[in-house]
């Protein structure tokens, strides 16, 4: 009702069953002084091609709120976040039940003590600096040395 008045009102055939007076119906349905821009496809198309999806296996990049390492965090199958360390390690040098693997949408899934394939991923909880040194694996350990070196360096900077 543009024009205020529901005189001759009636329900037009169109979804979300409009309801207009005559005038008001002509009004809407003729308007060629208001014809939609054209789109310009190869620039849509452009734009399109110049912003790529991200790939879920990253997960989503952050910073350890305590040492402030670069980290990407993972939904688990539960439904939790877990902060995991980049890169990939060797299974075998990683203790059951640290052993984790993206699958390709971008979820996280616990190996437990399963050795599937010849690398796996670790949480960054495991291997924080900020932290206490991990007492369950040499490679966890020397892997938090590392991370401790760089963070003490970095703090006296």
């Amino acid at each position: 009702m543009v024009c205020g008045t529901s005189e001759g009102a009636q329900e037009r055939p169109v979804p979300l069953r409009t309801v207009a007076c005559d005038r008001c119906w002509d009004e809407a349905v003729n308007f060629p002084d208001r014809e939609p821009e054209k789109i310009d496809i190869e620039l849509t198309v452009d734009q399109l091609r110049v912003a790529p999806a991200a790939d879920p296996r990253e997960g989503t990049p952050s910073v350890c709120k305590y040492c402030e390492t670069e980290c990407s965090w993972h939904r688990t199958l539960h439904g939790r976040w877990l902060l995991l360390e980049p890169g990939a390690y060797p299974t075998s040098k990683i203790p059951p039940g640290k052993r984790w693997r993206v699958a390709g949408d971008g979820t996280a899934v616990n190996l437990g003590g399963a050795n599937p394939t010849d690398e796996c991923r670790i949480t960054h909880f495991d291997v924080c600096p900020a932290k206490r040194a991990p007492e369950d694996g040499t490679l966890l350990l020397a892997i938090w040395r590392g991370n401790r070196r760089d963070w003490t360096a970095r703090q006296n900077q």
